[in-house]
């Protein structure tokens, strides 16, 4: 059975409306361990009939059988371990990859055979021992002669058994000794049993040969047909043995191996264009992690001073939309807060004192609250001493007329420069609300300042128009001593739920009062809402973030394309010598993904740095990255890198490989 055998063979290219036909019908057979030359002028066909037989390309029409299978019936994975395990290749041009070096070159087809590193360079720097190149092992094509460059070829051609090498003008670009050399180390060659298919148009060249067919016009004018006596032998020992391959695992491993360096030498080798594409991604990643980083350390300022001042409490007060115009809700019994305090879930009650009034510094006027308050009021409302003092024991138990006031009416009664403390300020009823014999506190009271607050908060709650704190007992004293209240607050014990709670509170009120002419405030309720509120903004921003990275990661895959357009003979190289689809595209998929990983490592520290410096030049806000929201980032980068990578990694591994070879 012969090795190959061609049966009406014809290969047709479509160029415009125009049909060329590179081959017409030829019928061919080729015995193993032939030495063949196929000549013709240019245009002949020649080429592409090596192309066909070296499973580069395929028949438009007829049947190519190898050693009697159909080359038809094989997959594109079967045909390129063909070409890993049975063929060999040797280019005019050489075709060998820049990045690597003589021994780098030589080893490339066992990689694909899943060949361990140390198999195969050992298997490689003794092929080139025997080609003379022991001293040239480390060195780049750049770095070698055209003769040296092709015994590269040869060792390559060699590295997985070579049982059938092919050699496309060989001789072309070489000198005539160097060409000479070549010839010698193709007899060798075919005298050690390997199948040797030269193609040539120079008849010095193709006399070499121990079988010559002429092409013209695709077309086989000539055949000497194959030697009589001629008896396949198999291939023997005259150069080192081929390492074994290896298993799917092994091969699996290698492939990573190799994907990864060869990722890391192309992004090398072009410092300009990885640094760029590096900080589009660097940029999308630190976009969304400081951006999430800020929104989470707002979100937990604000949250948690808002819980802590607001948690557990709910606001009751008179009044609400639903009573008949004109209609006024009564105010809440003492008796009615006594009720209250008896109910599940209920920690206290506590009545809001709390009056409209106006405050006068010389010519100064203010309209204020003024609200009793004890020696709880400051840890309740969250207040801190700003100047001065808070009231003292005496002060709260006997009435004393002093006062302290909070920063809006501060602000409202003194200059920035002036202090407060120690200031008489005259204080009114302005809201005109009756005391307990039913007179109206209108005439003005001397009130000494002892001292002012704020919030002890980051955020500072400030409602209405300012607070003026008084003793509660001189409040009732003084200015209001009604035993009823217009509001009060309820804490809870987080004994039931906030929901339930409230819902008790309006059942023991609508029976007390006969009807629900109250209304209600839940800090829970409202801190849930509020919480909604915020993961929505987080979210929008994060958005906003996530777009940096969408464009980071266009960039990356813009950058593979063209890298793929650029590297389109590389990719050649390596299916010619048994890269398979799949190895293609896991070569360019690794690059994308290495590029965008190292782009989200740069992204990830400048966003740790960045926290690091926010943290140090402020205290108002907690700006934190944590380990996994970097690790999150990371991922992240990694799965753009991915999702990016997938259109260039196809498109490289759809090429044809004959295709790929005649790009420059």
């Amino acid at each position: 059975m012969p090795l190959i055998e061609l049966r009406g063979v014809s290969r047709r290219y479509t160029l415009g409306e125009i049909e060329v036909r590179a081959l017409d019908g030829i019928d061919l057979a080729i015995e193993a361990g032939e030495f063949v030359a196929i000549m013709g002028q240019s245009g002949s066909g020649k080429s592409t009939l090596m192309n066909v037989l070296g499973c580069l390309d395929n028949p438009s029409e007829g049947q190519f059988l190898i050693a009697g299978q159909d080359a038809a019936q094989l997959g594109a994975d079967e045909l390129a371990a063909l070409r890993r395990e049975h063929f060999g290749f040797i280019f005019q041009r050489y075709h060998l990859l820049p990045h690597l070096d003589a021994r780098g070159n030589a080893a490339l087809p066992a990689v694909y055979a899943g060949v361990g590193s140390g198999a195969r360079s050992a298997r490689a720097e003794e092929l080139l021992q025997r080609l003379g190149l022991g001293d040239r092992l480390h060195h780049k094509p750049n770095e070698l002669s055209g003769g040296q460059q092709q015994r590269v070829s040869i060792a390559r051609a060699l590295m997985n058994g070579g049982q059938l090498i092919l050699a496309d003008e060989p001789t072309g670009a070489l000198d005539s000794a160097s060409g000479a050399e070549m010839l010698r180390l193709l007899k060798e060659l075919n005298a050690a049993g390997h199948t040797i298919i030269l193609v040539t148009h120079d008849p010095g060249v193709a006399a070499h040969a121990k079988r010559v067919i002429e092409l013209r016009d695709g077309r086989v004018v000539k055949d000497d047909g194959t030697p009589t006596g001629h008896a396949a032998s198999p291939v023997h020992a005259t150069s080192p043995a081929a390492p074994a391959h290896g298993g799917w695992l092994r091969r699996l491993q290698v492939q990573w191996r190799e994907a990864l360096v060869t990722a890391w030498l192309s992004l090398r080798g072009n410092r300009l264009r990885t640094f760029l594409s590096m900080l589009g991604i660097s940029i999308g990643i630190a976009s969304v992690v400081s951006i999430v980083a800020l929104t989470s350390a707002a979100r937990s300022t604000f949250e948690g001073e808002f819980m802590s001042v607001m948690s557990g409490k709910i606001w009751i007060w008179r009044g609400n939309n639903n009573l008949p115009p004109g209609a006024e809700a009564p105010s809440f019994r003492l008796a009615e807060l006594d009720a209250l305090r008896s109910l599940p879930g209920v920690a206290g009650v506590q009545g809001e004192q709390q009056l409209p009034v106006l405050l006068r510094h010389r010519a100064r006027d203010a309209n204020l609250q003024a609200r009793g308050a004890d020696a709880d009021t400051m840890r309740e409302r969250k207040l801190k001493v700003d100047a001065g003092r808070w009231f003292s024991a005496w002060e709260l138990a006997e009435g004393a007329q002093v006062l302290v006031l909070d920063e809006q009416s501060r602000k409202a009664l003194f200059k920035d420069s002036e202090s407060p403390v120690g200031k008489t300020v005259m204080l009114s009823g302005s809201g005109g609300l009756p005391d307990a014999t039913g007179a109206t506190p209108n005439a003005p009271l001397p009130f000494v300042v002892v001292g002012s607050v704020k919030a002890d908060s980051q955020l500072g709650f400030n409602f209405g128009n300012g607070n003026a704190y008084v003793p509660a007992s001189t409040y009732v004293q003084k200015l209001d001593s009604r035993p009823s209240v217009d509001a009060f607050s309820v804490q809870m014990d987080f004994k039931l739920p906030p929901d339930e709670v409230l819902r008790h509170l309006k059942h023991r009120l609508r029976a007390l009062r006969g009807a629900e002419n109250f209304s209600s405030w839940s800090g829970d309720s409202e801190f849930r809402k509020m919480q909604n509120f915020t993961a929505g903004f987080a979210a929008l921003f994060a958005g906003v973030g996530a777009i940096a990275l969408l464009v980071g990661g266009v960039g990356v895959m813009n950058i593979m394309l063209v890298s793929v357009s650029e590297r389109t003979r590389e990719i050649g190289i390596r299916m010619a010598v048994g890269a398979r689809q799949g190895d293609v595209r896991l070569q360019f998929l690794i690059e994308a993904v290495v590029l965008c990983c190292l782009g989200g490592l740069v992204g990830v520290a400048l966003s740790w740095l960045g926290a690091q410096v926010l943290g140090a030049v402020q205290d108002t806000l907690k700006v934190s990255v944590s380990w996994g929201a970097l690790g999150v980032a990371f991922a992240v980068s990694s799965a753009v890198g991915l999702v990016f990578g997938t259109v260039p990694a196809r498109r490289a591994a759809a090429l044809s490989p004959v295709d790929a070879l005649a790009r420059e």
